[in-house]
């Protein structure tokens, strides 16, 4: 058996002792290694039947992987999960047997439910200042890795549309130091974070937040370290249907965001919709 130094997640674990395992432990290590998040749903005695193994084969397995039972492996795979990973949120029965209606009915409603969860938790007084903050800034910067950098992409196209000085933040080592020298309290950063973040998101909003930046994060119900550092967190739902997550909260989450600063812009918001929109004309931009 391994010390219990052994490190990593499940997969890794299996991966690192697979040819060492006997027949019975790798039927089960066959199976997790297909379906990793199975482990963090059911019991030892259920996987070990799925697998067609015994019970005790799964505590021997997860033993000789460094775990200290059953249920801490269990664990690991839960967390794994929460965290977001898509191949911890695979399952056997992930939409088999369900015709193509109610698969596009459970996403819809999934969509829907998240962006209900998300809404309500909204306080208008705090979102009304949130709103204010990003208007009256010297500069608003935009900030997002992996698949939150599409999303700080579309803010910033909506943002632009009421107000000068909207910047997105180039995530390359050399490009985000420079831009931050630059940062004080007089501007504001729009921080967008959702699961599986990078642990520079977090350094660069220190960063941001040690020169007197104000912060807004939005981020997912998991942020914990990042959160501290923002003056303001919004929070939206994400786990969708299938293994990936959705996004569709955080868009219509940035879209009001973009209509609230229209409407709280006034008439200087609107003469600057009118004149990007004759722009759009002279420029040709559109058939």
């Amino acid at each position: 058996m391994p010390e219990r130094s052994d490190t990593g997640s499940i997969v890794s674990r299996i991966r690192r002792h697979y040819e060492e395992l006997p027949p019975s432990e790798r039927r089960l290590a066959d199976l997790i290694l297909d379906f990793p998040g199975e482990i963090a749903g059911y019991s030892a005695t259920e996987l070990a039947a799925l697998a067609g193994a015994s019970k005790a084969a799964a505590t021997r397995l997860v033993r000789r992987l460094g775990f200290a039972s059953y249920d801490e492996a269990r664990r690991s795979a839960r967390d794994a999960q929460t965290w977001g990973s898509p191949v911890y949120l695979l399952h056997k029965t992930n939409g088999q047997g369900l015709p193509l209606a109610a698969k596009i009915k459970h996403y819809l409603d999934r969509d829907i439910a998240n962006m209900v969860r998300s809404f309500e938790a909204l306080d208008p007084d705090r979102l009304d200042e949130i709103v204010a903050a990003m208007l009256t800034a010297r500069r608003l910067w935009l900030l997002g890795f992996r698949n939150s950098q599409a999303l700080a992409s579309y803010a910033q196209s909506q943002f632009l549309q009421v107000r000068e000085d909207v910047h997105l933040l180039h995530p390359g080592v050399g490009e985000l130091a420079g831009f931050l020298a630059g940062m004080d309290a007089r501007d504001l950063l729009v921080a967008i974070g959702f699961r599986r973040r990078l642990p520079r998101l977090r350094r660069t909003m220190a960063a941001a937040a040690a020169a007197g930046v104000p912060i807004l994060y939005i981020t997912d119900p998991t942020a914990r370290k990042t959160a501290a550092h923002a003056r303001w967190t919004l929070y939206c739902e994400v786990s969708g249907v299938g293994v990936l997550d959705s996004y569709s909260s955080a868009t219509a989450l940035l879209h009001l965001l973009a209509v609230a600063m229209v409407h709280k812009a006034g008439d200087a918001g609107r003469r600057r919709l009118k004149r990007i929109e004759d722009l759009h004309e002279d420029l040709g931009d559109f058939d």
